[in-house]
Parts: C-alpha cells; structure tokens; sequence
C-alpha cells in the first residue's frame, strides 16, 4: 500500500472535535445523529450532535453542543433555547477550555444542561463516563466510528460537489440526503417522518442505479428497471464510484431511519393495537394508505421482539461500524460482540438481523453469502463501510487474538476481507491528501 498515510482530523476543534464528541456516545451505545439543519427564510438552526439511549422502559434523548473556541453564557442559553423548542429535556456542552467560567456547571445542571471541559483527550472516555452519559466495553470502538464519520463526511462532500457541477443524479441525490438527515428529524411525529420518507421512496425507488444510468448514458432515471449498469457494477464488485457508494449510503440510511421511526412509535404507544393507524385516517393531510401493507405487517413483528426498543442502535452499529457483514465461520463470537455493544441478548441477534427483511421484503432477502467467502452481508452496501468493518474486526481479532492461526493479519487474507480493507484506505488516503490540500491552498 506504499507510503501514504491516513490521518484523520485533529480532535482539537471544528469538525474533528465534534466528531470524536459523536465517537464517545456512538461508542457507548446511543444512536446518534448529526450535523442537522433547520432553515427558513430568515435564519438557520444548526445542531452538532442528538444522541438517543433506548434504555429498557423510556427513551433518555440529550442534545449536544461541541465548542473548540471561544465560548460564553449566550452560546449555554442558545442551547438551552433549543432544548425547550425540541422538547428536550437533557443537554450537553462541551469545551475544550473553561475560559474562566468555572462556575457554569452549576449554574446551568438545574435547566438540564451539562457543561463539560475536554482539556485532555486520554482522560476524556472517564470523563464522559463519570458525567453520566454512558459507558464503553471497549474504548477502540471510538476511532473506529471517527473513521466512519469521515468516510460519510467524503461521500456526502462527494455528492455536493457533484451537484454544484450541476449533475441531475448528485442534485436528486442531495435532495434525498437533506430528508432524510434533517427533515425526518424535524418531523412532529414518528408518522409525519414515515410518510414522508415513503413518499421521498416513491420518488426514487432505485436512486444508485439512475445515478448509474446518468454515469453510463447520460440520462438519469430513478425509476429504471433492475437491469445491468457498468457503473453501478463497478461500484458494487471494486468500490468505484464515490458518488454511487454515497447513494447507497443514502439508501440504507433511509431505511435506517425508518426503522427508527418505528421503533419510536411503538415505544410512545404501548397499549395501541399493531396497526399504525387506521386505513381511512389522516395526520396532518398525510393519508395513512400512503404507508405500505409491508410497514404495517413490520410493526406487528416489531412489536412482538422483546429487546426491539434496541433494533435501531443496532442497525446503527451494524451498517456504518460492522460494515454491513458478520463473519460466519465465527458466528457466535460475532453474535456475542454484537450483544455486548448492542444491548440484545445473542441468541436474539439472528431475529434482529431480519428487520431489513420485515420492513422492506425483497426476493431472497437483504443478506447474502458471496462466492468463496464465508460470510454474510448486505447487498447494495457501500464498500467503502465494508472496509470499515474490516478494519474493525482486524483490529479485534488480529490484535487481541493470541491464537497462531490468527498472525500476520490472516483476516486480511480473506479476499472479500481485503478488498474491503483495501478500498477504505485507498479513500481515506485520497480524502486525507485533498483535505490537507485544501487547507494549504486556504493558507
């Protein structure tokens, strides 16, 4: 792989720092979101980071602010402000140097704020644990997701620049992020969120093959039959593309997000019947026949799972930190490590793996085994996530692991493995170079 280095952002400020920040309560078990916008004519409501634990029997949400400059009262009481507009009960805000406001701790804990001061980054895991928020079964877990959001940082970066350039697919595709990332969020209700995800769906049932049909013809289809794209081939067999690895993403993501929504409604409604809503009824001017037989039919499975207030963190942690896969000639190690970070019981962990496949059913399901590999993995999956799960599991197994078979990196020698591996570091590199790049051009 020659000399060239990755090297992600300084957690020192700006997007580093919220990053690791994110890192910490993506690790200890929340779902996070970030980087969310609000906008109106007049003026633009930003948030750094929402973090959700599902703890069993409530759902605790918290909003987080991350400052790595100056800060003061006026920055405290904004997010306080914010708070009450989301109805949020629990915030957080961290610095990186007090600026001789010691006292604000205190001032702010009775309006729900915690005020934090990350001055040293080896001690900053005891310290989020001390305040509360959470805790790590291991702290590795925290560079594995900052690398993560790097890599979703590039693609979503990837699909902007496309889109100023003025490409169809990449504008589509912006269009889609921007819902699926802030406007579900903003959504009074989990059945405001679903209705319109599913009508953003109807939009653009196949957004990575349109995309792929603007790359191999020029003519941007979303609607196109699922028939063979040289691009979209590419994309899925060698990890080319980012553009394309980006609509994947967007795609999962929205399945993602509604399978959260899910999992919200059923927790805010404990004693209604398995049905959303009744056929004839409206929110909002929202027709719930608007909602899919096979939402409906998810719900009532959703329901019936014990540990399914955790289904969404897990997914979480399966699409963008596991990479979408689980190794099969380890299946229970992998099963037990995803219980220790997921919080669902091992032997449950098969059951949670078929969500995709309640909610969204596709002939043969969303999982399967390719040709000489054992494994098992998502289809339609970005490749460059692919490579952080294999980076994620080099580094539990291969580091960890005393036992001779498992030298010299022999995971990696799984040739799925290292293509994945292979793919995530030759974009992370070329991030990295352009990153640096652009700031030496700023200078």
């Amino acid at each position: 792989m020659g000399e060239k280095k990755v090297s992600l952002p300084e957690p020192g400020a700006g997007v580093g720092l919220e990053d690791y920040i994110a890192a910490l309560f993506q690790a200890s078990g929340h779902f996070v979101e970030k980087q969310i916008v609000e906008s109106d004519p007049a003026d633009v409501l930003e948030l750094d980071i929402f973090a959700t634990d599902y703890v069993p029997g409530k759902i605790v949400r918290r909003l987080v602010e991350v400052k790595g400059g100056r800060w003061g009262y006026t920055d405290l009481f904004k997010v306080v402000g914010w708070m009450r507009y989301l109805n949020v009960q629990r915030g957080a805000f961290f610095v990186r140097k007090w600026d001789d406001r010691t006292t604000a701790p205190s001032r702010m804990k009775p309006l729900g704020l915690d005020v934090l001061c990350l001055d040293d980054f080896v001690k900053a895991p005891e310290l989020f644990e001390s305040a509360g928020f959470g805790s790590f079964s291991e702290q590795v877990l925290i560079d594995v997701w900052r690398s993560s959001y790097f890599v979703e940082r590039q693609l979503v970066q990837t699909i902007l620049t496309h889109a100023k350039a003025g490409v169809l697919g990449a504008r589509e595709a912006r269009t889609y992020y921007n819902l699926i990332n802030n406007g579900t969020f903003f959504a009074r209700t989990p059945e405001e969120s679903l209705g319109m995800l599913y009508d953003a769906f109807k939009s653009h049932p196949r957004l990575t093959l349109g995309y792929a049909r603007e790359i191999d013809s020029g003519t941007f289809d979303p609607h196109s039959r699922p028939t063979k794209s040289a691009s979209c081939s590419a994309a899925l067999r060698d990890g080319k593309y980012p553009e394309l690895q980006a609509c994947m993403y967007f795609e999962h993501r929205a399945r993602l997000t509604i399978l959260k929504a899910a999992v919200d409604y059923a927790l805010g409604n404990h004693d209604c019947p398995p049905s959303l809503l009744s056929d004839n009824s409206t929110f909002d001017g929202l027709s719930c026949n608007s909602l899919p037989v096979s939402f409906q039919e998810g719900m009532s499975w959703l329901r019936r799972q014990p540990n399914f207030h955790r289904y969404a963190t897990f997914w979480q942690q399966l699409l963008w930190g596991w990479g979408g896969f689980y190794l099969q000639d380890r299946q229970d190690e992998e099963f037990e490590w995803m219980s220790t970070h997921s919080g669902i019981p091992a032997d449950e962990i098969p059951v949670a793996l078929k969500a995709f496949d309640r909610f969204f059913p596709r002939s043969g399901g969303w999982f399967r085994t390719p040709k000489c590999g054992d494994l098992r993995m998502l289809i339609m999956f970005p490749m460059v996530f692919q490579g952080i799960g294999a980076a994620h599991r080099f580094v539990r197994y291969e580091h960890r692991d005393s036992r001779p078979e498992l030298e010299a990196g022999s995971l990696l020698k799984n040739n799925h493995l290292a293509k994945w591996f292979r793919c995530t570091y030759e974009f992370l590199c070329e991030a990295s170079a352009s990153t640096r790049s652009s700031k030496s051009t700023s200078a």
